[in-house]
């Protein structure tokens, strides 16, 4: 039988005016290793850690910057999907470390050590500290 062995890699869109700053953001703020592109013909950008990748695309007709929505996963409605990164240190510490770098964010709800924000181009990003569901 065949089956999903692991998640390789995701891919999110952004502007081309938010390029740069996505590096910063994934890069400096999340901690996040920049790895090599192959020269696809198109900008972007290449993260890893470990066995997984984060791949960034760009489409020049995005409107560049975060959206202004609710940064309140509930309140998100459909536009709640979202990509979740479990982070080192306390929820305290993350919430310290994004408002240092300016980063808006708010704490979820529902007892989850889980903090939510937008990258730079508006994507919807979920902060944790690790948990463990059982499975069904």
């Amino acid at each position: 039988m065949v089956k999903v062995k692991q998640i390789h890699h995701m891919n999110l869109i952004i502007s081309d005016r938010d390029l740069e700053k996505a590096r910063d953001f994934y890069g400096r703020v999340l901690g996040v290793p920049e790895i090599k592109r192959p020269n696809i013909g198109a900008p972007g950008l290449w993260f890893g850690l470990h066995s997984n990748e984060l791949h960034i695309s760009v489409n020049p007709k995005l409107k560049a910057g975060r959206t202004g929505m609710s940064l309140v996963g509930q309140q998100r409605g459909t536009e709640g999907r979202h990509v979740a990164f479990t982070l080192s240190g306390s929820l305290d510490d993350i919430a310290q470390h994004l408002e240092a770098a300016g980063v808006p964010y708010a704490r979820g709800g529902g007892g989850l050590p889980q903090i939510f924000c937008e990258d730079p181009s508006g994507n919807f990003l979920e902060l944790n500290t690790g948990w463990y569901q059982e499975s069904l």
